[in-house]
């Protein structure tokens, strides 16, 4: 089983990201848009994980949902990856961020030693644009509406003849 732990998004999360996925659209010459069923905020990726863990790391995710509240976070930049992703990240205050690294604690996988945890959500792969990267993100826009994040999903990612495809396990409200 190929496992993740990330963050779902409300309607109106998504709709904000189509529109901004939509506006890179024009500009691009190459890749292809990630489908709204999979536009999440990867937490931590566990990757292949033994089926028999699955009791335990649900246990353990439970357990840490528990010590952590809801928290506003939002949209406000967007990027342009070595790797062709394009992204926009998400605030990453001191919740957020604790979160996070409870998650990988909790489960003792060290997954970001290269490099600080960068919340963000794929809008598109392997995107090549028609002009720099700086001028296209002129055209999109940014919806920095702060919004809650009340949960987090454990999710099983496999890969399929059409592409990726997540299917939620488990969700855990946080303080719950």
């Amino acid at each position: 089983m190929r496992l993740f732990v990330g963050i779902n998004f409300e309607d109106k999360q998504q709709n904000q990201l189509l529109k901004m996925q939509a506006a890179f659209l024009p500009h691009m010459t190459n890749g292809r848009q990630t489908p709204v069923e999979n536009l999440h905020c990867t937490l931590l990726f566990l990757g292949d994980t033994d089926s028999d863990k699955l009791g335990e790391i649900t246990k353990k995710l439970a357990e840490t949902a528990k010590r952590h509240s809801p928290f506003l976070t939002g949209f406000w930049d967007t990027a342009h990856f070595a790797n062709g992703c394009t992204v926009v990240k998400l605030k990453c205050d001191k919740k957020f961020a604790a979160l996070q690294s409870d998650i990988e604690n909790t489960l003792d996988t060290k997954q970001n030693e290269k490099g600080k945890f960068l919340p963000h959500v794929t809008l598109l792969r392997k995107s090549v644009f028609d002009m720099p990267f700086r001028e296209v993100k002129k055209n999109v826009p940014i919806f920095n509406v702060p919004f809650e994040v009340r949960d987090f999903t454990l999710f099983l990612s496999e890969f399929t003849p059409d592409g990726m495809v997540y299917t939620p396990l488990t969700f855990f409200k946080l303080g719950v």
